[in-house]
């Protein structure tokens, strides 16, 4: 942008700010500027080793200790004995994964310990493993799931054979409450696309809202969609009470007999779901697949599960062979 008359004037120049936003975690590189995290101590820019401590520029990555505030540079791992770098996030001999924050006050950790030096808050390290690349390319990169070998991209986030999730930018396994990946921070997730709410990358439903999400682009799916409209992915139908595979036009499990219909077996009367009698016919019913019980069985003929009536008025837990509640008289129907 330039202002001024005859030739002369004012020139101001705009420059870029670096992706690394300022925080308590980071700093400014002591010999070129760039923004880094004091956790990698060195510079991806220009490869100044400093203290993951207090910055203090290091004269060589050889150092023992930080010559300013006396840092022990590495450190055992306590699960290995791996000598591990201060501030490394992960072992990168058996993949134990260091805390980094004290979860309880705050205080950063650059080594092992098992209890917060600060507040004594006893440490939580946990042993992860990271999915392996199989294959590269400018901008792909295929990971092979070491849950069940599938290959896939790491930017789905998560794995479409099992659903096990990886952090896109390190490969770190995921678990599935996890939105922000414990090893380098990045935020694997995105916004539920009817409530907003943070959903991570690769979950197939919105833990806010129940919302069906396609799990390699995070679009919202209906229930009998066997493709995503906004990506094209194949979905597959599955039974929520066994796995069985399922067509659209499935109004019953055709392995466990769990009914999508929510239909009286005997008059076809609308349902509720979890019913265990007909309101219209008063054909007991099995609560878990919706399947018809008959007046002695005991469990269901369906799915196998045991069967549990209760008197429509009182509430009072019932048996199929009852003509009437045994607490409060209310007749049975069959």
């Amino acid at each position: 942008m330039r202002k001024g008359d005859e030739g002369q004037g004012i020139e101001l120049i705009l420059l870029p700010r670096d992706a690394v936003a300022e925080g308590p975690d980071t700093l400014r590189c002591p010999s070129c500027g760039t923004g880094v995290s004091y956790n990698d101590g060195i510079c991806s820019a220009c490869g100044q080793v400093f203290c993951p401590g207090c910055g203090h520029a290091l004269e060589s990555d050889d150092d023992e200790s930080c010559s300013a505030c006396g840092l022990a540079l590495s450190f055992p791992c306590p699960a290995c004995g791996f000598l591990v770098a201060a501030g490394a996030r992960l072992c990168p001999e058996c993949s134990l994964l260091f805390v980094r924050r004290c979860p309880t006050c705050q205080a950063r950790i650059l080594d092992g310990p098992p209890a917060c030096p600060q507040c004594g808050t006893e440490l939580v390290l946990e042993q992860r493993t990271s999915a392996t690349i199989f294959a590269a390319a400018p901008g792909l990169v295929l990971l092979r799931c070491p849950t069940c070998t599938e290959r896939f991209a790491s930017e789905l986030g998560a794995c479409p054979a099992c659903g096990q999730r990886v952090c896109p930018e390190c490969f770190l396994l995921l678990q599935a409450e996890e939105n922000v990946c414990p090893h380098c921070g990045f935020h694997a997730a995105r916004p539920c696309p009817v409530c907003k709410a943070d959903v991570g990358l690769g979950l197939p439903e919105c833990p806010a809202c129940g919302q069906e999400l396609c799990p390699a682009c995070g679009a919202a799916i209906a229930e009998n969609d066997t493709a995503c409209p906004r990506c094209g992915t194949d979905l597959e139908l599955i039974c929520p009470q066994c796995g069985a595979g399922l067509t659209p036009e499935m109004e019953r499990c055709p392995e466990c007999g769990l009914s999508f219909a929510h239909r009286c077996p005997a008059c076809s009367a609308g349902l509720e779901s979890g019913a265990d009698r007909c309101p219209a016919c008063g054909q007991p019913l099995c609560p878990g697949c919706g399947a018809a019980a008959g007046q002695e069985d005991e469990a269901c003929r369906a799915c196998g599960a045991e069967l549990r009536f209760f008197c429509p008025v009182c509430q009072t837990e019932v048996s199929a062979r009852d003509d009437s509640c045994p607490a409060c008289g209310e007749a049975l129907e069959d």
